[in-house]
Parts: C-alpha cells; sequence; structure tokens
C-alpha cells in the first residue's frame, strides 16, 4: 500500500480496524465456485417461427373445437329472440329523418351519465 493510503487510514480507521483490513487483503481470494454439471443446462429460447407455430396449434384446436350443445329451453329462448328480431327489424324504416334524428337525441339523452 502507498505513503498516501496508510496515511489516509491512519486518519479514518484506528489500529484495530487496520489491522483486520491488512488481514483481509493479505488472504488469497478463494475461487469461484462452479456449476455442477449435474444441473441441466438452461433450454434455448424459441424461435418466432416456432413460437408462431405453436400459437398456430393453439388457435386451430380452438376453433376446430365442437360448439356446446344448448338445452331445448335455451333453443326455445333464441329462436324466439330471433323472430321478434326479424319482426321488429324494420319498424324505424317508416320514420322520417327528422323523428329519427329527435329519436336519437333522445336515446343519448337517456343512455348519458347523470351529473
Amino acid at each position: 500500500m502507498s505513503k498516501i493510503g496508510k496515511a489516509f487510514m491512519s486518519l479514518l480507521l484506528d489500529k484495530k480496524a487496520r489491522e483486520s483490513l491488512q488481514k483481509a487483503a493479505a488472504q488469497p481470494k478463494p475461487a469461484p465456485q462452479q456449476r455442477p454439471e449435474t444441473t441441466p443446462a438452461p433450454a434455448p429460447e424459441p424461435s418466432q417461427a416456432q413460437i408462431k407455430a405453436q400459437f398456430d396449434a393453439k388457435m386451430d384446436g380452438i376453433q376446430n373445437r365442437p360448439a356446446p350443445k344448448a338445452s331445448p329451453t335455451r333453443q326455445q329462448l333464441i329462436q324466439n329472440a330471433r323472430r321478434v328480431h326479424a319482426a321488429r327489424q324494420d319498424v324505424l324504416d317508416d320514420l322520417s329523418a327528422e323523428q329519427k334524428m329527435k329519436l336519437q337525441v333522445m336515446a343519448m339523452k337517456a343512455m348519458s351519465p347523470k351529473r
């Protein structure tokens, strides 16, 4: 250690601290530990092509899955809703442009959040 380093140490550290620091500096440093050979190497990251292939396979499995069967009650409700929708689909066709605009404004006011 240089004379300047020793001078600073004598100003900042007491005798016991200087001695323990010198002992620690004199001891050889231990070698870094090596990993045991039994540890498996990390798997390489998949490429974008592999990721895309996995994604496509998952999507095919989801899209080709058979649709769940609805109960008879549910099927009847769906049919009724379709009939009502078809019957009322052209109710607004008979309104004039002015009436449609008024209806739209009323709906927007009814749907806006109250303050």
